[in-house]
């Protein structure tokens, strides 16, 4: 039986088998025979041939022409042609757009076939046309298919081909974001444009396309959106749409089915992790189509490159197919993936061109004509609501995506009561709107608007007070209205929250949708309203419906857009009268009256959320307003901007149409999109209200901008209260999400002015009078932590609901410092006890100190050096003394400024902090000693003891030295500007040549007078170490002002960029020279920041850079990708360091000769990894696949061949006669020369094989070499030889040309020496012949030879003028040569 079993198990196997083999085999492929490129005239007869052959399944129309009269054909394809089917969604494929790249073209009239041919065979196929209507364009640029050329794997000349018939890239034409002149009118989008643009964005923007691909040529990836970046980058940085995650699904699902793509490096050099990038960050397109799509219009396009020949041989078709095809109809599968549904009214009938939003992500689709919509999503959770003009926006329904199937999903919208335009008066009659009657929607003048709201305080004693806070330049009354239950007091957990309106006088909306919330408000509690009461019960409501009442005096009626009665009495914007962040300016010196009223209320009262009602703009604005520079136009995030974002779209989802982001009419070029924004983004402005609030108190404010119209009409405001009441009560539940509670002493004492800080938010609140406290968060969970000075903090664990607020409660013990100092300072109690401020020579001695005390580690270096003659450190490091070349070199500093002397205190006290956790053995610290070397240098400006002689133990929270400070003065310097020509700068260059030297990876300055961080501006990686610092600090009581020291940025930005160092400068405390006593706090609050900076020198990447043989390179450089560093490795074992917070990194490391090699490193926290690197010699020995092509050989069974290189010993190709010759034998068989690549070939008979032959290569200038090679097989392959520069000079050795030389050298000075005496020796010898008078007594003889006879001497007369006489003769003058002449002479 079990036989029986086994044998129909193995039949059903195999029929299995048989099956699925046969359904694989039955697909009809047959188009791929034949493989040939379809011309436009031949691709216009194949589309009507298929359409007349398939008529029940395509059709095939135009949707323009190009510049040369061709159509732009589309043949779409789906299950009923004929029919319509408005529930089915749309995909396209448009290829082509670059006339040269030409497989893509190919592979949509391919698998236009595939789809045709396989429907009703092939179940997969069936589905997708029975589901999707598919539309397939071959080609978008016609003109420049016609003009392009087989084979040609880049582009023609002048870019034939790939651009249109007029020269114009049309993946560059279409509108793009980041146009500073960009519009929603037609004359933008389609005026100047190409043909072909235009014929398909007017295709694009009447079909409402779901999914989409481009098919494009010369790479081989999915690139997916955005493709532009904004300013003047060109790549390297992603560009990320809201829908990111989709879009890199949608970008994967193309490139896993793709083998080659999936790789990544199809195409080299280029390398893509899994095939994929975004667009952008490959390289930045101003006016791509994909992007195009995506922000027009619903459909969301990836771009797919398909082979890296643009225009390959068509024989290669068929390959292209089979690597593409199952990518293609996988991709186009997806667009049935998310959310689809109808939007319809209450009596079901379509609702065309809602938009369909999801929360958390800010791109919206719209429906369709027949009130459809797709909404692609990967599977999960996700919160869908509809907006529609005319109609109310529903509440979020929850949808959970799948991922096998799409959601379905109704959604209902009801019309608005009152759905008309603003300022349209007909059909508008009396009657009541949410228990307002029409007296109510009148504009208020300040006598009106005060007996308004008397009378709702008469009316509703029991749930309203009215007050004033202040008065108005002109003496009118700020009138606040609180409305709450048992008003007037702060009520213990209660929250505070406020309304302001009308700060600018001619922005009116706002002032009378306040005086309208707080009659509806006092209506509805009274009324049974459950929500209102509960607002109410809960919060304690105030309204100050005008913040600049003279402003709306001046104001007139039907304002529009004008500055009339904008600012107060004295002329002043008041939403530029607070102080700013930033430092004072010209409108914000002085405070106003209204403006210090509205300072001292929010000062007073414990305010958690506040929003600020404005006019001229419809749209939420969140902080900051203000940036460093004012410059406007990128955004300037608040530490909570994630809680600020939620708030404006809370405001801006809820109201009728803010959450459009419309622009207004005087200006089409602004808008918003979701109806939010950053303030700094939209523009700068300084002394902003909602920036102060928020810095200067517990309450997160935002401005709320609620329409065009400044001063509209009265007829207009019952939709202007439509519009925004919801926004205004939704927007005030807001308060009660986040974290609430309160802070109580040991004893039970309410704790006021207790800072509670978050993990991760560098922003702290603090408890109110009776010890509670508000912190508005997220879902999800947070590290909160509570103190106080005098007590020890608290840090708990809280997790944030979806909805409503956590207690959490905080009892803090009093603080004891020398707990504190045992607990997380090993106990160095003097950190903490005693403190004072230390003139240089004490603090010098201090650090010498622990050279005695921990001498194994530290050392104090003071005149053993140059440098340090003039700036004593104290190091810190493992083996002191042992070899610091793989450690990290980090410095702190202090004392740049003389008058911040504070630095110099945190740094003694963190050297003994270090030097002591290191002897006890702790962990942590032992383990940043072993990796690193710390340097400790105080004292950088010798101004600090002046400043300490003149010190009276007080606050100096702004002393300034009337001399020049040391940063001021090194920055003069290095930058050879304002040099003083009494100063040598002897200090300013011992620290330059510090920074050579050294070569520190971070330099940590130590600094105060701010809590902020300053880093080198081009350097985005630094701003990790920042945020590391300010999340692990204790923030001060008070709020520093913001600083803007220019010079100091400047100077930590030169020494970036000349001596490639890193400046962090760690703001400390506001004060820059607090009293003695409060440096312990300061110590306190800032040794976790400095500490967690430091540590850095635990995370990063070290390594070697070695040649192939192993050898260092010590020239090579190392480029941090997002530093702008480039790391010289060191001179002696070519190591290098890169510091670098948790991440990842690309390195290029490149040395001259060598070719560049990029690593990809992903940092982890805590852990140094080592990546050495082997660098490749340019030229360098790689035959097969490498730099040299085999030379073609002929086959001939009767031949053998050996090949090879002849190369120098740098690797460069050589001109060199090749021979090879039996052993033993003195000639060569066969010999030939090296061609213009140094290849060379020889030829042998067959009987060689397996024999051993001598080589030998000669070449002009070069030695001669020789080597034994056996030979195997019929090619015996990759010899290479490499030859020697030839030293020989004229035939001999160098060597011995150079003795022999010299031995010639010495001879001729020899000779020419003896030829000098002799010469010297025969003018001596003619000396005696001189003629001169003799005495008359000489005796001696002429010659003194005593073989010579006498001679018979005659006076000798040398006077000219005396003639001869008459007895002279011309034989009586002889010429005497020596004795043997005269005697001879005597015998004649």
């Amino acid at each position: 039986m079990a036989g029986l079993n086994k044998f129909l198990f193995a039949v059903f196997l195999l029929l299995i088998s048989e099956t699925v083999s046969r359904s694989i085999d039955e697909d009809d492929e047959s188009f791929l025979k034949n493989p040939k490129y379809k011309k436009y005239d031949e691709l216009v007869g194949f589309f009507d041939k298929l359409v007349s052959s398939y008529p029940e399944l395509a059709k095939v129309y135009s949707i323009g022409k190009s510049v040369e009269g061709r159509q732009l054909l589309v043949l779409q394809i789906t299950e009923d042609i004929q029919g319509e089917h408005s529930e089915r969604p749309s995909f396209k494929y448009v290829a082509n757009m670059h006339g040269d790249e030409s497989v893509g073209r190919e592979l949509v009239i391919y698998l236009a076939q595939y789809l045709l041919l396989n429907y009703g065979k092939n179940e997969r196929v069936t589905k997708l046309l029975n589901s999707t209507d598919i539309h397939l364009m071959p080609s978008l640029n016609p003109d420049g298919f016609e003009a392009s050329k087989e084979g040609e794997c880049e582009s023609l000349s002048e870019y034939k081909g790939r651009s249109n018939a007029k020269g114009v890239d049309l993946n560059r034409d279409f509108p793009d974001q980041f146009d500073k002149n960009k519009s929603n009118d037609d004359e933008y989008l389609f005026s100047g444009r190409q043909p072909e643009t235009v014929a398909l964005m007017k295709w694009v923007l009447s079909k409402q396309f779901t999914l989409s691909g481009n098919l494009h040529g010369g790479a081989i990836v999915a690139s997916y959106p955005y493709d532009d970046l904004s300013g003047d980058k060109d790549c390297c940085e992603e560009s990320r749409t809201p829908d990111d995650a989709l879009f890199k699904h949608l970008a994967s699902v193309y490139a896993s089915n793709n083998d080659l793509m999936h790789r990544g490096d199809a195409c080299k050099p280029e390398k893509f992790v899994d095939g994929l990038t975004n667009g952008a960050f490959w390289y930045s397109v101003k006016g791509g189509m994909q992007d195009f799509n995506y922000l027009h219009s619903n459909c969301f396009e990836v771009t797919f490159e398909l082979s890296c020949c643009k225009y390959p041989k068509a024989e290669e078709l068929p390959t292209f197919w089979h690597q593409n095809k199952e990518s293609l109809i996988a991709f186009m599968e997806q667009t049935n993936i998310g959310i689809q549904g109808t939007v319809v009214d209450e009596n079901g009938e379509p609702v065309k061109n809602a938009q369909i939003m999801i929360e958390g992500i800010g791109h919206a689709v719209k429906t369709t004509h027949h009130g459809y919509f797709w909404r692609m999503l990967l599977p999960g959770q996700y919160n869908i609501t509809a907006a529609a003009a005319g109609y109310e926006t529903p509440l979020y329904t929850p949808v959970t995506v799948r991922a096998d199937r799409a959601s379905r999903l109704t959604l209902t919208v009801r019309p608005h009561p009152r759905p008309r335009p603003l300022s349209d008066e007909r059909n508008r009659g009396p009657r009541d709107i949410d228990g307002l009657s029409p007296p109510d929607f009148v504009h208020h003048n300040y006598l009106m608007m005060e007996r308004f709201l008397k009378d709702i305080n008469a009316q509703y004693p029991n749930i309203t007070r009215l007050t004033s806070i202040g008065k108005s330049v002109q003496g009118r009354e700020l009138y606040v209205l609180e409305v709450t239950k048992d008003p007037g007091r702060h009520i213990p957990g209660k929250p505070e929250f406020k309304y302001v309106a009308n700060m600018h006088g001619n922005e009116v909306v706002g002032r009378e949708m306040l005086l309208l919330l707080a009659k509806y408000l006092c209506q509805q509690y009274y009324g049974g309203d459950e929500r209102v009461q509960r607002i109410l019960n809960t919060t304690r409501v105030h309204i100050m419906p005008s913040m600049n009442p003279d402003g709306y005096e001046k104001s007139k009626l039907g304002d529009f857009q004008s500055v009339r009665g904008r600012p107060n009495a004295h002329n002043i914007d008041l939403n530029r009268n607070f102080p700013d962040q930033y430092g004072p300016t010209v409108d914000n010196t002085v405070q106003e009256p209204e403006t210090e009223a509205v300072m001292a209320w929010s000062s007073r009262i414990p305010f958690v959320l506040s929003a600020n009602l404005h006019g001229g703009a419809l749209v939420a604005n969140y902080p900051y307003d203000g940036d460093a520079d004012m410059s406007g136009g990128r955004a300037n995030p608040a530490p909570d901007n994630d809680v600020f974002v939620h708030l404006a779209h809370v405001y801006a989802e809820a109201h009728h149409r803010m959450h459009l982001g419309q622009p207004c009419k005087n200006t089409p070029n602004e808008r918003f999109p979701g109806g939010i924004t950053n303030g700094a983004k939209w523009y700068a402005l300084a002394g902003g209200m909602q920036d102060w609030s928020y810095l200067h108190t517990s309450d997160m404010e935002l401005t709320l901008e609620l329409g065009c119209h400044k001063f509209p009409p009265a007829a207009d405001l019952p939709t202007y209260w439509e519009d925004n009441k919801e926004a205004l009560l939704e927007f005030m539940e807001q308060i009660h999400t986040g974290v609430t509670g309160f802070v109580h002493s040991h004893i039970g004492h309410p704790l006021a002015g207790a800072t509670i800080t978050v993990g991760g938010i560098s922003h702290a609140v603090r408890s109110a009078a009776d010890g509670d406290y508000w912190r508005l968060l997220r879902p999800g969970t947070y590290n909160v932590t509570a103190g106080k000075t005098g007590y020890e903090s608290i840090t708990e664990e809280v997790t944030v609901p979806a909805n409503g607020t956590v207690s959490l409660n905080f009892t803090l013990m009093p603080d004891d410092p020398q707990h504190w100092s045992s607990a997380y300072d090993f106990r160095v109690l003097d950190n903490i006890m005693y403190t004072a401020y230390h003139k240089p020579l004490e603090l010098y001695a201090k650090l010498a100190e622990l050279e005695n005390k921990f001498g194994d580690i530290a050392e104090f270096r003071a005149g053993d050096s140059l440098n340090t003659a003039l700036l004593h450190e104290l190091k810190l490091t493992a083996d002191a003394g042992g070899p610091e070349e793989t450690k990290f070199h980090v410095a702190l500093i202090s004392n740049l400024y003389a008058s911040q002397p504070l630095g110099q205190e945190m740094l003694l006290n963190y050297a003994r902090h270090l030097a002591t956790a290191y002897h006890i053995g702790e962990p942590i610290h032992k383990r940043m000693l072993n990796n690193s070397v710390i340097h400790f240098i105080p004292n950088l400006d010798p101004l600090t003891m002046k400043i300490l002689r003149n010190y009276d133990h007080t606050d100096k929270c702004d002393v300034t030295p009337i001399e020049e400070e040391f940063g001021d003065s090194l920055y003069n310097y290095l930058a050879n500007k304002n040099l003083n020509p009494l100063s040598n700068y002897t200090r300013e260059k011992a620290f330059a040549r510090l920074l050579e030297v050294e070569r520190f990876d971070l330099v940590i300055e130590l600094a105060s007078g701010t809590e902020g961080v300053s880093y080198p501006e081009s350097a985005k990686i630094y701003e990790q170490y920042a945020q590391m610092f300010q999340e692990h600090r204790t923030p001060g009581d008070i709020v520093c002002q913001k600083k803007d020291d220019v010079v100091h940025g400047d100077l930590i930005d030169l020494i970036y960029e000349r001596y490639n160092v890193p400046i962090l400068s760690l703001g400390l405390d506001c004060c820059k020279m607090p009293k003695d006593e409060d440096i312990a706090w300061v110590w306190r609050h800032n040794l976790a920041g400095i500490m967690k900076v430091v540590r850095s020198v635990n995370t990063g990447v070290v390594g070697f850079v070695r040649n192939e043989e192993g050898g260092p390179l010590r020239a090579a450089m190392v480029a941090v990708e997002g530093s702008g560093r480039q790391l010289r490795v060191t001179p002696n074992q070519a190591h290098y360091r890169a510091l670098l917070p948790p991440g990842t990194y690309r390195l290029l490391v490149r040395a001259r000769n060598y070719h560049d090699q990029t690593l990809t490193v992903v940092v982890v926290d805590g852990v140094i990894k080592q990546k050495d690197v082997v660098l490749r010699r340019i030229n360098a020995d790689q035959i097969p696949g490498g730099q040299f092509e085999e030379p073609p050989l002929p086959k001939d069974p009767n031949t053998v061949y050996i090949t090879g290189l002849a190369l120098d010993y740098n690797s460069v190709p050589v001109n060199a006669r090749v021979s090879a010759a039996p052993l033993r034998a003195l000639h060569a068989v066969v010999s030939n020369t090296t061609d213009a690549r140094g290849r060379w070939v020889l030829a042998l008979p067959v009987t060689y094989s397996g024999r051993e032959v001598v080589l030998s290569v000669a070449g002009d200038g070069y030695v001669t070499r020789t080597k034994h090679v056996k030979l195997t097989g019929s090619v015996t392959a990759n010899q290479i030889i490499k030859l020697e520069k030839d030293d020989d000079v004229m035939g001999l050795p160098r060597l011995v040309f150079v003795m022999l030389a010299g031995v010639v050298g010495v001879g001729l000075v020899a000779l020419a020496a003896c030829c000098f005496d002799c010469r010297r020796r025969a003018r001596d010898s003619r000396q005696d012949y001189l003629f001169s008078p003799l005495p008359a007594d000489d005796k001696r003889p002429l010659v003194p030879d005593e073989d010579i006879a006498d001679i018979v001497r005659k006076p000798y007369y040398d006077e000219e003028e005396l003639p001869p006489s008459e007895t002279d003769s011309e034989e009586d003058i002889v010429l005497l040569r020596s004795g043997r002449d005269w005697q001879a002479n005597e015998q004649d």
